[in-house]
């Protein structure tokens, strides 16, 4: 997740125009979930952590990266979803609400692995990892509480659902929770 991370970052930070007066917005929290779907039940309370990166060009849309990690109980297994897609704003004055279309890709590990093979399970390689790709949605809303000259500190709520497609590997088709989170907008 780190190595997409900083590709993220630099893709962000490169894919904006000369010229354009566009943010960079950064914002990481906490995330509480369920999941269910394809008789899957047991998981009940997923926590798990979410950061995201985003370019909002000057008309409100822009490329967006979620990263999330979080702890199943069913079979003791590790989450690690990356997405990549695009995130519309609504400037609204001070609250900017907005939606999100992603592609999704999920790792599922057991816990056991990931201690036998901490790198395989950082770069999604090895033996006892499930890979899920599917669709990422969220809704939410910025909320700025600080500002100085070329930044605005950020309060964000978002709820989000993951729908993985269905295939060889078992798990739930879905993923639904919400994320409270701090971040920024950064003006270069």
């Amino acid at each position: 997740m780190r190595l997409a991370a900083g590709a993220s970052a630099a893709f962000l930070l490169v894919a904006s125009p000369a010229g354009a007066a566009g943010d960079v917005n950064v914002v990481a929290g906490p995330s509480l979930a369920t999941s269910g779907g394809n008789d899957w039940t047991g998981d009940g309370a997923i926590l798990s952590s979410q950061l995201r990166l985003a370019y909002r060009f000057p008309f409100g849309v822009g490329p967006v990266f979620v990263g999330r990690e979080g702890y199943a109980k069913v079979d003791q297994r590790l989450l690690t979803l990356v997405s990549f897609g695009a995130q519309g704003w609504l400037d609204l004055g001070t609250a900017k609400p907005y939606l999100r279309i992603a592609w999704a890709h999920q790792h599922e590990e057991s816990v056991a692995f990931a201690k036998e093979e901490p790198f395989g399970v950082l770069f999604g390689v090895g033996r006892g990892i499930r890979h899920r790709g599917g669709l990422d949605f969220g809704a939410g809303v910025d909320v700025p509480f600080a500002r100085s000259k070329n930044v605005r500190w950020l309060l964000i709520g978002e709820a989000w659902v993951d729908w993985l497609f269905s295939g060889e590997a078992p798990g739930p088709s879905y993923y639904a929770g919400g994320t409270l989170g701090v971040g920024l907008d950064w003006s270069p």
